[in-house]
């Protein structure tokens, strides 16, 4: 876990001193591709399980459901078409290459250029110092909730622990990291069969929570108040879903929205990694 933190850092360093690089230009291209490769490889390594494509049904709704209870407490067409091209692809074609090794180096690339987003980006600089560290409370409470109703969900599937469904809950919505991680750290002690499982349930329950997001926001505005839709939102409340936070909430929401993405985000491989030691 350290060296995948590591490297995000390290990112943020490199972005930080090259901010006026022509090259930081093209990182937020050269992200998405990333997430496209490692989705494309998590689709290639569960159409090549057998096992996971015969279960792929009784997946989804335990997905379902830890993504309903965490969300309590947008994803593109593109990026599912690509999962699911990954899973064809691997139903058809059994690679002798260790998709471990694929996923893991994928992984580390994609960190890095996490990293350089944050570090180089002068918007999130300039809103930074607007806060103030009451607004701590809109993180602490998006982690508490989420991962109090993850765990509520252990109830409803007894197949997985209440670590597990935590774990999959720390994702907080960022479904290409968390998938990865999670079936990293769970198979040593699992083994890969059972982490592939439970990578492709929170690769799934990430997904609906952040459809879930962007579709409720207005819903979730009204009945719940303005910081709501932040917290509904998870990692996304600082890039996807901002400009419907901004819509629904109020623009002076946006500084508290940016803030607490990047914590949420920085918590995710920390909170992933010590569920899954548990």
């Amino acid at each position: 876990m350290f060296s995948i933190i590591s490297t995000m850092l390290a990112g943020f360093v490199i972005g930080h001193f090259l901010h006026e690089g022509k090259f930081l230009q093209k990182i937020e291209k050269t992200t998405s591709l990333t997430v496209f490769a490692l989705l494309f490889v998590l689709g290639l390594s569960i159409g090549s399980n057998r096992l996971i494509v015969d279960n792929l049904g009784r997946f989804g709704w335990q997905a379902a459901i830890l993504a309903v209870l965490s969300l309590s407490g947008s994803i593109v067409a593109a990026l599912i078409a690509i999962f699911a091209v990954g899973c064809l692809a691997g139903t058809y074609w059994h690679p002798e290459a260790d998709m471990h090794n694929w996923s893991l180096c994928i992984l580390y690339a994609l960190m890095l250029q996490v990293g350089i987003g944050l570090g180089s980006n002068k918007v999130l600089r300039s809103e930074l110092k607007q806060l103030s560290p009451k607004m701590l409370l809109v993180p602490l409470a998006t982690i508490t909730g989420t991962l109090i109703f993850s765990a509520i969900a252990s109830l409803l599937l007894s197949q997985w622990s209440v670590f597990d469904c935590m774990a999959v809950g720390s994702g907080f919505a960022y479904y290409s990291l968390s998938s990865i991680l999670i079936t990293q750290f769970k198979e040593p002690s699992i083994g890969l069969q059972l982490a592939t499982e439970l990578g492709t349930i929170a690769l799934l329950s990430n997904i609906i929570r952040e459809m879930m997001s962007l579709v409720g926001a207005p819903l979730i505005r009204k009945y719940f108040g303005r910081l709501a839709p932040i917290s509904a939102a998870g990692v996304n409340s600082m890039d996807v879903l901002l400009p419907s936070i901004a819509r629904c909430s109020g623009k002076e929401m946006m500084p508290i929205a940016i803030f607490h993405g990047i914590l949420i985000d920085l918590s995710v491989p920390i909170f992933v990694k010590l569920f899954c030691s548990l």
